[in-house]
């Protein structure tokens, strides 16, 4: 009979602890639960997070490459442009170097035609000169010639042939003055 009381005393004590473990089950449970949704809750604000850096690394990666779109849409202007300006400095140079050979050629031909008509004016002085030089000396044989006959005229008045070749002669001295008046300014003229 001891042995059925034990028997019949050991439910509550188990009872007693059943109850305490269910207690302690439903703490647990609540607590899991509690972990739960806790856990929930941050793995939903971990997805938002996630979801909301994706769509800002998404733009700016798209802002990134526009610029870099940009950047080499400008950087291929900006050779084109590059290349453009360097064909127009070429070609400009080529009608540079065109135009100083013309320039050097046009110069040295004019330099030549002007050293050739210096020349021949030159050459047209002196022959000038001579002439003039030739010319003073008929003058000044004339001249000479003139006296002599104006000596033998005071001697031979009345030779009307010696009148005569006086007056020839005179009219020679005249005409070689007027040539002579004439090539001086000629002269002259060639000299300014």
């Amino acid at each position: 009979m001891k042995r059925e009381d034990m028997r019949l005393l050991k439910p509550p004590a188990m009872i007693s602890k059943q109850m305490k473990y269910r207690t302690q089950c439903q703490s647990l449970t609540k607590e899991l639960e509690k972990a739960n949704s806790k856990l929930l809750s941050l793995e939903d604000d971990h997805r938002k997070m996630i979801k909301m850096l994706k769509h800002e690394n998404e733009q700016k990666i798209h802002d990134l490459e526009k610029q870099v779109s940009c950047s080499l849409h400008k950087q291929a202007s900006d050779q084109a442009l590059m290349n453009q300006l360097q064909q127009d400095l070429a070609t400009h140079e080529t009608h540079i170097e065109i135009l100083t050979g013309n320039f050097e050629q046009v110069t040295a031909d004019l330099q030549s035609k002007f050293n050739s008509e210096i020349q021949e004016l030159k050459d047209l002085l002196l022959a000038e000169q001579e002439e003039k030089n030739k010319l003073q000396v008929k003058l000044q044989n004339a001249e000479n010639e003139l006296q002599t006959i104006k000596k033998k005229q005071v001697n031979q008045q009345r030779d009307s042939i010696s009148l005569h070749h006086v007056e020839t002669l005179k009219q020679k001295i005249m005409k070689l003055r007027k040539e002579n008046e004439s090539l001086k300014r000629q002269v002259t003229a060639l000299k300014t």
